[in-house]
């Protein structure tokens, strides 16, 4: 009969692969673990889920990329800066760097207008936390954060007292702006629907017979008959302003009262409707828009 075939491939070469194949496994499992335990050495031990990371010159992007001139940083005070922190500048994103001393800052130059609101948006556990700082000024040397409050990925949350004092506070003093300078753009923290209900009186100096004194007038609101919807929020509110009657030179004042309704749009609340109340509306809480 025939001879039986030699075996293919010859045992010895087999043995000797599987030798290379077992040599070649063992170091990459001893890279693996040397990389491992290498990280652990940089980072340390694993934080709890629910807390803040704290951010490190080597974890932090915007501490390595992003870098301002000292005279030039306005400072974040109250505010602890962490791992996937992002910060807004009224609803636009803001660049920030970290000190030595561990404060976060931002270019002042790059805020380019009074009454600025900055969001602080933060990881917290399984969601996000945010806050607040009203710049008065770019020349201020530092803004003072507030409380955190849980929100969305996006910053989202209903409006509570802080925020609505502080944007009536940018609004009215815009509004009051426009009205001396017959501007419309100088309307701040207000929809494209908001403008142009406004764009005929402020244009035609409906409002322009009294120079307004912004330092002097601000917007208070009521807690009576305030309405949440979806995205919006409505209630009522009092302008006090102070100024001089262009014509006589006298001092005057007054309150306006008014509904006011908030949407979130573009990472902010703005001003999307105002109607006209009386003081009794006011007091009782009796909204003139509908809240649904």
């Amino acid at each position: 009969g025939r001879a039986p075939a030699p075996e293919w491939p010859p045992r010895d070469v087999v043995q000797r692969r599987r030798l290379l194949m077992v040599a070649a496994v063992a170091a990459v499992l001893v890279l693996v673990v040397a990389a491992g335990v290498l990280l652990f050495v940089r980072r340390g031990a694993a934080r709890p889920v629910d807390a803040p990371a704290q951010t490190t010159t080597a974890e932090s992007a915007a501490q390595t990329t992003y870098t301002v001139a000292e005279e030039n940083r306005l400072y974040l005070d109250n505010l602890l800066p962490v791992d996937g922190m992002t910060l807004t500048a009224d609803g636009a994103a803001l660049e920030y760097g970290v000190g030595a001393d561990g404060r976060a800052y931002v270019d002042r130059r790059a805020l380019g207008s009074t009454d600025v609101l900055l969001r602080a948006i933060l990881p917290s556990g399984d969601g996000w936390q945010t806050s607040l700082a009203l710049v008065s000024k770019p020349s201020n040397p530092t803004a003072s954060f507030g409380t955190l409050r849980p929100c969305e990925e996006d910053g989202f949350n209903e409006p509570d007292a802080e925020y609505l004092d502080a944007m009536l506070t940018v609004y009215y003093h815009s509004q009051l702006r426009a009205f001396n300078s017959r501007n419309v753009s100088d309307l701040r923290f207000s929809t494209d629907l908001n403008d142009q209900s406004w764009q005929a009186s402020i244009t035609t100096g409906a409002y322009d017979a009294v120079l307004y004194d912004l330092e002097d007038s601000d917007m208070t609101y009521t807690e009576t008959g305030l309405a949440h919807g979806e995205d919006k929020v409505t209630f009522n509110a009092a302008g006090h302003w102070t100024g001089t009657n262009r014509d006589s030179g006298a001092a005057e004042s007054g309150t306006d009262y008014m509904t006011i309704q908030a949407i979130w749009r573009d990472g902010i609340w703005q001003v999307d409707r105002c109607l006209p109340c009386t003081e009794q509306e006011y007091n009782n809480g009796t909204l003139k828009l509908s809240t649904k």
